[in-house]
């Protein structure tokens, strides 16, 4: 039985951003065979299991940009060091204890939980884009295999695609369309056809990929990696104290950045995209920047006076303008400044665009379990003077509707 606030019992609650730790052993069965190679590499001393993907660890325990998260493959329920919450019902936190996963959702007071994969998030960070593909596909058939064998439609899990080979993203965002995944999660960097993900997603040739999301009415989940991070900002540092505090918002800020300059919503109103575990806090912010450089663009200006060429021939409005338009989705923590929830809600117009996620059952707010729904609420909404209906919608509502959960 699901443990809901009494002001909630009728509310569809959704926990719009939780993750699964993919199991290797499983994973593996479903690659094809001449990608059918070892992936796993264990530590001895504190038996801690790593994959190997491309060549490389991951997570990358140590150098720059390392996640230095130690046990990342089993860290919730890790053989050394135990166990990361004593409340967690769940076995395992791949697809091997969905029942588990279940009754933790019950703990929670969450009806629908929306999942995406954790290390398979490198799979557009690598260099091979075969061997990507490889990847891509065989989660996604594990994903499928796993979901297809319960009656539950509690739980969704996002797909991941080979962007760094956008013909082969395509093809693979096609199938898994009739699969029926509702999403697809890609980070906001690729593989350049090196080991570093340095090709940010707003580049033109990745307009047709976004396209064809539009297309299928598929959600686009734009998740940046920390332990596995391969992006620019996330080279800077080797501590994960530096990596997750720059990368997340740095790159969602990059990311809204580029999309919006790109023209990406302008060309593609029927584009959704959620930019995931940054939380929206940063947004007040960055929207007031990205406004105050559009409205004073004397760049801009200058280009256009002097050689009758526009530099951002495709942007066409604010920054904020863009936000309020729909397009543009964000998933809050448990513990965001009320402050700063109630700007977004008030200055920016995001009640309809704003989610609730948990980041299940990683530990960046495991402290938190299974009382995160009441954390936000007593914490974030009430204190923010939210309405009932305004919490709702954040709760879940919005993300039934972005969904199509009914």
């Amino acid at each position: 039985m699901l443990s809901k606030p009494d002001e909630l019992k009728d509310t569809i609650i959704v926990d719009a951003e939780a993750h699964l730790m993919e199991s290797p052993e499983e994973y593996q069965e479903y690659l094809e065979k001449p990608y059918r190679t070892p992936m796993i590499v264990k530590d001895v001393v504190t038996n801690t299991r790593y994959l190997v993907i491309d060549g490389k660890l991951v997570p990358r325990p140590f150098g720059f940009g390392g996640g230095m998260i130690l046990g990342n493959i089993d860290h919730a329920r890790n053989p050394y060091w135990g166990q990361t919450n004593s409340k967690l019902k769940a076995k395992g936190f791949s697809l091997d204890d969905i029942e588990g996963r279940l009754m933790d959702m019950d703990q929670m007071g969450v009806d629908i939980q929306i999942a995406a994969c954790t290390n398979c998030l490198s799979i557009p960070n690598i260099k091979d884009r075969n061997y990507a593909y490889a990847l891509a596909k065989a989660y996604n058939n594990y994903v499928h295999d796993k979901l297809r064998k319960i009656e539950s439609r509690r739980l969704l899990v996002s797909a991941i695609v080979p962007l760094q080979d956008v013909d082969l993203a395509i093809k693979e965002l096609e199938r898994v369309k009739e699969l029926g995944f509702k999403s697809v999660v890609i980070p906001p960097y690729v593989s350049n056809g090196t080991y570093i993900a340095s090709k940010p997603i707003w580049e033109e040739e990745f307009f047709k990929f976004f396209e064809k999301v539009a297309q299928l009415d598929m959600i686009l989940i734009i998740h940046p990696t920390g332990a596995t991070n391969e992006s620019p900002f996330a080279f800077q540092f080797y501590n994960w104290y530096y990596v997750r505090s720059i990368a997340f918002p740095f790159s969602n800020m990059a990311t809204l950045t580029g999309l919006i300059g790109e023209g990406i919503f302008e060309r593609l109103s029927k584009l959704k995209v959620c930019l995931a575990e940054s939380g929206g806090s940063w947004l007040p912010y960055w929207i007031w920047w990205l406004d105050e450089t559009i409205e004073h663009g004397a760049l801009r200006k200058y280009f256009k006076d002097r050689f009758g060429i526009d530099p951002y021939p495709n942007l066409k409005k604010l920054a904020s303008e863009y936000l309020q338009q729909g397009n543009i989705y964000v998933s809050l923590e448990s513990d965001e400044p009320p402050e700063l929830v109630r700007y977004l809600v008030e200055k920016l117009g995001m009640e309809n665009n704003l989610l609730f996620g948990t980041d299940y059952p990683h530990v960046s707010d495991i402290e938190y379990f299974p009382d995160e729904v009441s954390v936000f609420i007593e914490n974030v909404a009430k204190p923010a003077n939210l309405t009932l209906n305004q919490i709702r919608k954040i709760l879940g509502d919005n993300a039934v509707e972005l969904f199509n959960l009914r």
